[in-house]
């Protein structure tokens, strides 16, 4: 979806980029943080060896807002951790 919205809205200079991001300390994830075995697996998946933090993905989401990313579209952005590396 990301790839073929940005194709389509490029020739209106709209930029379509995504962040894909791993596993991050919300609230959404209090649950498996406060299971200490699944943390374990899901820290032990991660070459960084922990979660992201939320400002760690807002980061991207202001580079991609800003003028340095303006000529970036169509590309999915993986804030991971290393977790797709191996």
């Amino acid at each position: 979806m990301t790839k073929v919205l940005a194709a389509e809205w490029a020739r209106h200079n709209i930029l379509v980029n995504c962040i894909a991001p791993a596993y991050t300390e919300t609230e959404m994830t209090a649950g498996m943080r406060n299971s200490p075995q699944i943390l374990e697996q899901l820290t032990g998946a991660t070459p960084l060896g922990r979660l992201a933090k939320p400002e760690e993905i807002a980061g991207m989401a202001v580079f991609l807002a800003s003028e340095a990313a303006s000529f970036m579209t169509g590309q999915i952005v993986l804030v991971d951790g290393g977790w797709t590396a191996i």
